[in-house]
């Protein structure tokens, strides 16, 4: 079979089509152009602007070290020149280039010269990257330390109302009360304390929290940079920086100004296991600071009226043990201005004796009704009391009540306490104890 061409399509009848010709005009045109292009100006070059470098320690042996990159990389733009074919040279933008710089070499702190690099970031070539403006880039690093501060609050400018007294500022949460720096080794060695500021500029009737900048001080108490809540970091003047190479574990601080009041009390010595005839007012005694100068919140001190001391177990007390070093019980938030940690209570024991008896009456409380007790013949114990007793007191005159109670079947050691159906002002000196059976 023969195969033959359409008349149509025939060149002879194409080149007298229309459509055809103005195609055949435009696709010669275009390969004219490109061809006297390539003749005429074949290689161009166009520099690319505003190209920043990435440098960085990680996977470095600076890294493993510790170091860390303390110069302000980021900020540094560079130009890239490159030469090549009008038609690809034309086509690249700026984005298409990738500049760096080793940092294999850095082993120790410093300032470093490196030299700056550039690669692709686009499959077109035919290219060549023949400058980078500036080729070098000036990289410091440091040794990277943390240290813990403690929090030294101050506001500006606060008075108290009259009568009143305006304490020392405390932060208000207590998880803030120290704060955790990290940051440059040459940096973290000025820093001498950590606090906070805030102005107040008021007088105050109650206790307010206010918000405070942290403030890095050195050891002039001089200001190296102040940090507000928002994260903005200032130097001594005042002048907003970008980075202080430095990391802080909470820049948003609150600080209460306690306002509180003051008030002198008396002090009063205060006893337990007392004999059932006695009261603590009938104990006399000496303080070795009677009266002393509370402070704390406005509502709590309107109403103490005294101070008592934490309580002296009376079973301690005899004619040759008489004084005795107590602390104060204060309710929370009040404090004594004196800064008085123990008060010394001398008991006068003149008018007392002791004497020492062999107690065996010893009775059971408690006891369940199917057990019985077997215990100890007798309990020998010193008591104390007024002479005139003392002298005439006899053993049976005592007994000695044990607690059995929720006690099983066993062999138990228990406390014994000295009682008298005689005598109500008379009192066992110590502790003592009896062993028990119950079966």
């Amino acid at each position: 079979m023969k195969f033959s061409i359409p008349q149509k399509y025939r060149l002879g009848t194409l080149l007298y089509n229309k459509k055809f010709i103005v195609i055949l005009s435009i696709v010669l045109a275009f390969a004219l152009w490109l061809g006297i292009a390539m003749v005429e100006n074949p290689v161009r070059q166009q520099t690319f602007t505003d190209i920043s470098a990435s440098v960085t320690l990680e996977g470095t042996a600076a890294s493993d070290l510790g170091l860390g990159i303390i110069s302000d990389v980021a900020s540094q733009r560079f130009s890239v020149t490159v030469s090549g074919p009008n038609y690809i040279v034309s086509s690249l933008k700026a984005e298409d280039f990738s500049l760096s710089a080793s940092t294999i070499d850095i082993n120790s702190a410093g300032t470093f010269n490196l030299e700056v690099t550039a690669t692709s970031n686009t499959n077109k070539s035919g290219y060549t990257i023949t400058s980078i403006s500036p080729s070098n880039i000036d990289v410091t690093v440091d040794f990277i330390d943390t240290k813990e501060f403690t929090i030294v609050p101050k506001l500006i400018g606060v008075s108290a109302s009259e009568g009143l007294v305006a304490e020392t500022p405390v932060v208000a949460n207590s998880q803030q009360s120290t704060v955790t720096v990290k940051g440059p080794r040459s940096t973290i060695e000025k820093i001498a304390t950590v606090g906070t500021i805030a102005e107040v500029n008021n007088t105050l009737a109650t206790s307010q929290t206010f918000n405070s900048d942290v403030v890095l001080y050195d050891s002039n108490d001089k200001i190296l940079y102040r940090y507000t809540a928002d994260g903005t970091v200032y130097d001594s003047n005042d002048n907003i920086i970008t980075n202080s190479y430095l990391t802080l574990s909470f820049t948003n601080v609150k600080v209460t100004q306690p306002i509180s009041k003051k008030k002198t009390v008396n002090c009063k010595a205060v006893f337990s296991n007392l004999p059932a005839g006695m009261t603590d007012e009938d104990i006399k005694y000496k303080l070795s600071q009677s009266k002393v100068t509370v402070i704390g919140t406005p509502e709590i001190i309107d109403k103490i009226e005294n101070i008592s001391l934490s309580p002296i177990d009376f079973r301690t007390v005899s004619t040759t043990a008489s004084s005795f070093e107590v602390s104060a019980s204060l309710p929370d938030g009040v404090k004594i201005l004196e800064n008085i940690e123990f008060f010394t209570v001398d008991i006068n024991v003149s008018g007392y004796a002791e004497t020492t008896l062999e107690i065996k009456n010893i009775r059971c409380l408690g006891l369940s009704g199917d057990l019985k007790a077997k215990t100890d013949k007798s309990i020998r114990v010193k008591l104390c009391g007024p002479q005139n007793v003392i002298k005439n007191i006899k053993a049976s005159d005592l007994f000695a009540v044990i607690d059995l109670t929720d006690k099983t079947a066993g062999d138990y050691t228990v406390e014994a306490v000295i009682k008298s159906d005689v005598y109500d002002n008379i009192w066992q000196v110590g502790t003592y104890s009896t062993s028990v059976t119950l079966y």
